[in-house]
């Protein structure tokens, strides 16, 4: 059976990436830093294999957000494509609403709950983590 093919780009279709993996986790955070890379209450992200992963048209700018992250984004749309930690260096996180098909993958958890905004709310029945979830060991939003 072929392995799943996951793709995805930016708004005005400079930046393109292939993953094909499965993604290994999904996850929405709700820290500061995502909201503000994003101008969204919150940002959902999916994890895929480094090894599976490429970037096919164009690549990301990134911006050092934190001594422990970089957040992508497309230098003439701004969209936001995803983030790369040192610790997290087996995979590739992209931003779920970048996918060509966001709906193929799942979310396992919130994380950052603690930096939610009150009035965004989603019952969803995840796992919430007031910081990063138990399952990745994420020091994205750790403060210097």
């Amino acid at each position: 059976m072929d392995a799943e093919v996951f793709e995805g780009g930016c708004l005005c279709g400079a930046i393109r990436y292939r993953a094909s993996a499965s993604p290994m986790r999904g996850v929405i955070c709700h820290c500061e830093m995502c909201r503000r890379h994003s101008g969204a209450p919150a940002l959902a992200f999916v994890h895929f294999p480094v090894d599976a992963f490429a970037w096919l048209q164009g690549e990301p700018s990134w911006y050092r957000s934190s001594v422990n992250a970089e957040r992508g984004f497309c230098a003439q749309c701004g969209s936001t494509l995803g983030m790369r930690e040192a610790v997290l260096a087996d995979r590739v996180q992209v931003s779920a609403g970048s996918l060509d098909t966001p709906d193929r993958v799942r979310i396992d958890d919130h994380v950052w709950t603690r930096s939610r905004i009150a009035w965004f709310d989603v019952d969803d029945g995840l796992p919430r983590f007031a910081t990063s979830s138990t399952a990745v060991p994420s020091r994205a939003a750790d403060p210097e």
